[in-house]
């Protein structure tokens, strides 16, 4: 907790700035950590980045230049301190020739439901580069970055909504897509393997026989190779097509699936028996059906 108590400890050269985000929490910690999505809202309102790096670790480095209206560039850089993935990052950042001064950036995430609570300590060196960065509109800033951030979240999501009722977790999310397509996408091996993984891992191989007592067994492995993986293997209990899948996993725990149309669209129902912690399992079926949803838009002709 060192970044967090020297930012509480130098009030009278911190700015604090505390927001909700309508997202879940791994959503808020990918758009401050991917360099697409950071160099899309990072820069306050009619700047644009022409180059953003983040690679969040500590050590790593963490650049975001910004472009004004007039076309005049700003180099800001800095390095990675800390990185607690879903929780916290601290860094450093400065512009090139002190626009902005050098401050130390440390910034909270604390999961609340489906949304995110962002606390960001901007510590400045000095007082005087203090109030050389309040000069500078530090907070209209980040005002209009925050705005960015929220229209940016807006467009990530067709978002999937997550609750959990005991061990259950359920999942619910808005194809744009006919029932019929999504199902096709959700069961056919050579579409499963596009998309039946979490972020940075993949699925080498899918087989599936759609029907009551079939098997199903998809691989998994991390995307690197690093490891060899396993398969996410079991049996059908119920098929009706398209509207609900009954699966039991291999360790036992089962996993529903429904297909409701919705003039033409498709909500999906997920609910599966977890058996890892909470934020894990909510996490990594998100990413799943965040993948499957930007297969599915692939197979309409829609993005």
């Amino acid at each position: 907790m060192a970044a967090v108590s020297k930012a509480v400890a130098a009030p009278e050269r911190t700015v604090v700035t505390t927001r909700i985000f309508d997202a879940p929490r791994e959503v808020v910690y990918k758009a401050w950590t991917d360099p697409m999505q950071l160099g899309q809202w990072f820069p306050p309102k009619d700047f644009t980045s022409p180059r953003c790096e983040a690679d969040a670790r500590p050590g790593g480095i963490f650049r975001c230049d910004m472009r004004g209206p007039d076309g005049a560039v700003f180099v800001g850089k800095g390095v990675f301190r800390e990185v607690v993935p879903n929780e916290r990052i601290v860094f450093t950042f400065a512009g090139e020739k002190a626009v902005p001064p050098p401050i130390l950036v440390t910034v909270l995430l604390e999961a609340q439901g489906n949304k995110t609570k962002l606390t960001i300590h901007q510590t400045a060196e000095t007082v005087a580069d203090y109030e050389a960065l309040l000069k500078l509109g530090v907070t209209e800033g980040l005002r209009q970055s925050f705005e960015k951030l929220d229209a940016l979240l807006a467009r990530i999501a067709t978002r999937t909504i997550a609750s959990v009722a005991g061990r259950v977790l359920t999942l619910t999310r808005v194809f744009d897509a006919p029932r019929e397509l999504v199902w096709k996408a959700y069961t056919d091996p050579k579409h499963i393997v596009k998309w039946s993984f979490a972020n940075d891992w993949e699925s080498p191989f899918a087989e599936t026989d759609v029907r009551p007592g079939g098997a199903f067994r998809i691989g998994m492995r991390p995307a690197d190779h690093s490891q060899e993986g396993f398969a996410f293997e079991g049996t059908y209990r119920e098929v009706i097509k398209p509207e609900r899948i009954v699966q039991v996993i291999g360790d036992g725990r089962v996993m529903t699936t429904t297909f409701e149309d919705q003039q033409g669209k498709t909500k999906l129902t997920l609910s599966v028996e977890m058996s890892q912690a909470e934020e894990q399992e909510r996490a990594g079926w998100a990413q799943i059906l965040e993948h499957l949803s930007e297969h599915v838009a692939t197979l309409t002709g829609m993005r």
